[in-house]
């Protein structure tokens, strides 16, 4: 079945899913294409269209090197090795319970409420390198089934998203001149405030998720002075809190150094000539370039440590810990975890540390000293089937997302259970800000889940679903 919708830009048509009360938009453009003389450039707002754009399919993914589906995360997210790729990238995908029968303008169904569903906007890891909405395991519809709108924005990865360089702050003037795939996530969240109850969602009940550099990224979005009153929630998944990846980020000056030395490295002078470049020979140039000689991240892979967030100065001002420190992060609402030994370093006296533990431990301190609400937080402990991978970095998404069925893995009835569980709690927190009750004031069975106030309390997630003092699990 075809169902209409008018956003801003004109009328959008979706298809209902194999679930006829679900919709999905699928290739929503919520900016301009960011080609030519818009490459490393703040997005602009989409133009109109006439007519109706039929969003079906998902539009091409950001430009990124295509992993092995030998490789470990290659097979188990299985991208398609002929999907589409272009620069030309920034659009949305909405999944609505909301909406019944043909209309150009939305026909909400008799049980959403007059201010709308919660809503659930979701960015993706691949750690600013790789990633796409259209990965199998974020189909939005299974979450949409408890009675919230999803959407998923796609933003610019690797060089095209977070290049810098002096000839840019000189263009930008007072506009941003970094940090190209945050602002492309920035106009996709604006987007959805802008049109999202024509989808049946409450523009005032936004949750942003995301998992790995996703969840790096929604704590960006968090710490930005950029975006007040533009979301109200977030979910962090495997992100790393303030630690890990998001210890410290770079300064402006360090970020265009790196800019620099990349002009140089493909053997021009100026932004303007390097604009000219055709996209696939940039990518693999930019792949190409090795790690700068004073950032000492330590990454195997140069891409994670020279295409990287930075503080501009305007989108960023601060690190994140700064920002939490002196509570000035722009919601006050959170749920946090991560996976069981997530980000495993061996310290100088020879003890091996969970890092993505160890730093979203240390935001939780910050967010309470901070006196916002107190947070909610998880461990993920199952070991995967199929392998001896036991719960590897973000293993938890295929529960998250109800997806279980699109993996290769032979899961069994209790982690369709479990995953459940999640997707309950998720929808939730995303409903009022607390995993046990959902939209209405109605009080979930599942097992209470503490909040994190005088001690930290761990939502342990596997076989057993229990709420129960961190220290208990190490």
């Amino acid at each position: 079945m075809r169902r209409q919708v008018r956003v801003r830009q004109g009328i959008v048509e979706g298809l209902a899913t194999e679930d006829p009360t679900i919709t999905a938009f699928r290739g929503i453009p919520f900016a301009q294409p960011p080609i030519g003389g818009l490459r490393w450039r703040e997005p602009r707002p989409a133009l109109p269209w006439n007519g109706v754009l039929q969003a079906y399919d998902f539009a091409p993914i950001a430009m990124q090197p295509m992993s092995n589906p030998q490789d470990f995360y290659g097979k188990e997210w299985q991208m398609d090795p002929d999907t589409p790729m272009s620069e030309d990238c920034l659009y949305v995908n909405v999944w609505t319970p909301a909406l019944s029968g043909r209309s150009s303008e939305a026909s909400v169904v008799d049980s959403v409420p007059k201010s709308g569903l919660p809503v659930m906007v979701w960015i993706y890891g691949g750690g600013y390198q790789t990633g796409a909405t259209a990965e199998k395991e974020f189909n939005g519809a299974y979450l949409a089934r408890n009675g919230v709108v999803v959407v998923s924005i796609a933003y610019r990865l690797n060089v095209f998203g977070f290049f810098a360089h002096r000839d840019l702050e000189d263009e930008s003037g007072s506009c941003p001149c970094a940090n190209f795939g945050l602002l492309d996530q920035r106009a996709g969240i604006a987007w959805v405030k802008e049109n999202i109850a024509a989808f049946g969602g409450d523009p005032n009940n936004i949750t942003m998720f995301g998992q790995s550099a996703g969840a790096a990224s929604v704590l960006a979005q968090s710490c930005s002075p950029m975006n007040e009153r533009l979301f109200n929630k977030v979910i962090m998944q495997s992100g790393g809190g303030v630690g890990v990846f998001n210890e410290h980020i770079w300064s402006l000056e360090s970020a265009q150094r790196n800019g620099d030395r990349f002009l140089k490295f493909i053997g021009v002078e100026t932004v303007r000539q390097a604009r000219r470049i055709p996209a696939q020979q940039l990518l693999e140039a930019a792949l190409g370039l090795p790690a700068c000689e004073w950032n000492n991240a330590g990454a195997d892979w140069a891409p994670l440590t020279n295409w990287t967030p930075c503080i501009d100065g305007i989108f960023l001002t601060e690190q994140y810990a700064q920002t939490i420190e002196a509570g000035h992060q722009q919601v006050k609402t959170m749920l946090v975890g991560n996976t069981t030994n997530e980000f495993l370093a061996t310290r100088s006296d020879g003890a091996v540390v969970a890092q993505g533990e160890r730093g979203n431990l240390d935001l939780i301190d910050l967010w309470n000293a901070s006196h916002a609400n107190s947070p909610y937080y998880y461990r993920f402990d199952v070991a995967m089937p199929g392998d001896d991978a036991g719960a590897f970095h973000s293993s938890d998404l295929w529960f998250s997302f109800g997806t279980l069925g699109m993996c290769w893995r032979p899961f069994e009835g209790w982690h369709f259970g479990l995953s459940r569980m999640m997707m309950e709690y998720w929808t939730n927190f995303a409903a009022t800000g607390d995993p046990n009750v959902g939209l209405g004031g109605y009080k979930s069975t599942l097992p209470r889940w503490e909040p994190c106030e005088n001690e930290i309390r761990a939502m342990h997630l596997g076989k057993q679903v229990e709420c129960v003092d961190v220290k208990s699990l190490n």
